[in-house]
């Protein structure tokens, strides 16, 4: 589930518990999901404007490459948060044992 801006800011930074990170892990995922939509469409519209318009099929893989990256980030960031709820699992176990 995405957050909405002030959900995240404030789970940013509040974050304690495993469920809290994956939270965040999920939103980053979705997030990762928009930008890679975002690249398809992106790479789409660049072959009919290859044709009649080649600055903008340049702007337009321009622009899925970008969003290839920002995608490739947000997934960076979903894993080090799902790294960080197994962290916080595994203290949470040992504490009770």
């Amino acid at each position: 589930m995405k957050l909405s801006d002030a959900e995240l800011r404030t789970l940013a930074q509040s974050h304690q518990s495993a469920a809290d990170h994956l939270k965040l892990a999920d939103h980053f995922t979705e997030h990762a999901l928009e930008h890679e939509s975002d690249a398809k469409l992106h790479e789409e519209l660049a072959a009919p404007y290859e044709k009649s318009e080649p600055r903008l099929a340049g702007e337009a893989r321009h622009y899925a490459a970008h969003s290839r990256e920002a995608a490739e980030a947000m997934r960076s960031l979903a894993k080090i948060h799902e790294d960080l709820a197994k962290e916080h699992g595994q203290r949470g176990h040992s504490a009770h044992n």
